[in-house]
C-alpha cells in the first residue's frame, strides 16, 4: 500500500516478509505458559536437529496481505498436559494480536492453532534431552 506522507509529501511504502511475522508469532507463542513448542514439518525438524538454536519461525505458517495490511497465522503446537487447551489458545491469540499490533501496522484476521501433541513437561524435557545428547555425540 503506497501512502503519501503529509509532512514531507514523499510516497512511502512499508511491507513485511512472511518470516518477520512468523518470527514475531514464534517468539510470542513460545513464551505462553502451556505451550511447550511449535512443531514444523519433517524438514523443519531435521534442520533444527542440526542447528544450534531453534528457529522461531518453525511451525508457523503466514498468509500475509501487505496491500490490505492483514495477516493470517497458522501453527502446530505441543501443549502441556494438564493445562486447559482453550485457555492456552485464548492466551496465545491475545498475546499474538497484541504483539502484531504493537510491532507492525498489520491486523491479524485469523489465528489457527493445531494441537499436534500433548505432553507433560517432564516428557517434553526428556525427549529434548535425548535430542541434545545426540547433538553432543555428533560433534
Amino acid at each position: 500500500m503506497v501512502e503519501q506522507s503529509k509532512a514531507t509529501g514523499v510516497e512511502t511504502v512499508l511491507t513485511y516478509e512472511d518470516d518477520v511475522l512468523a518470527k514475531i508469532a514464534g517468539n510470542t507463542v513460545r513464551d505462553v505458559d502451556g505451550v511447550l513448542s511449535l512443531e514444523g514439518n519433517l524438514i523443519d525438524s531435521v534442520t533444527d536437529r542440526f542447528s544450534d538454536d531453534t528457529d522461531p519461525t518453525t511451525g508457523v505458517k503466514v498468509d500475509l496481505d501487505n496491500d490490505d495490511k492483514e495477516v493470517k497465522l497458522s501453527m502446530d503446537a505441543v501443549v502441556e498436559y494438564g493445562k486447559s487447551i482453550p485457555a492456552v489458545f485464548n492466551k496465545v491469540t491475545n498475546k499474538l494480536s497484541q504483539a502484531i499490533n504493537e510491532m507492525t501496522d498489520l491486523k491479524p484476521t485469523e489465528i489457527k492453532i493445531n494441537v499436534k501433541d500433548l505432553q507433560t513437561r517432564e516428557e517434553f524435557m526428556s525427549k529434548n534431552r535425548k535430542g541434545d545428547k545426540k547433538k553432543d555425540k555428533d560433534k
